[in-house]
């Protein structure tokens, strides 16, 4: 019986099938590691999906506060103040003995 398998893993040897096995494991595993669904890959993409989270996140709170402004601008809860200052920036308008500071970053408002 042990003869009979070695005799198997020398005919094998001398074909070259373990050559041919060896080479298709390291382009597997080299795959595997780097390739486009491989272990470098899964890493990138994780990453993006973690920053797009977090984006995701960061713009929900930006809805949030602009859901707060409209809903102050809404007939059941009408703020004035907060109106006439909204109007008072989309008309760039001012009374008289008023002074405007202009702010360089536009977006704050």
């Amino acid at each position: 019986m042990m003869s009979t398998l070695n005799d198997i893993y020398e005919r094998l040897k001398k074909s070259g099938i373990l050559i041919v096995f060896g080479i298709f494991s390291f382009y597997f595993a080299i795959n595997a590691i780097k390739g486009d669904r491989g272990f470098f890959k899964y890493l990138y993409l994780k990453g993006k999906v973690e920053a797009a989270q977090a984006e995701k996140e960061r713009y929900a709170l930006i809805k949030k506060d602009l859901e707060h402004k409209v809903a102050m601008l809404s007939e059941q809860s009408l703020d004035l103040d907060y109106l006439e200052e909204r109007a008072r920036i989309v008309l760039n308008m001012a009374k008289d003995g008023e002074y405007v500071i202009l702010d360089k970053d536009i977006n704050k408002h």
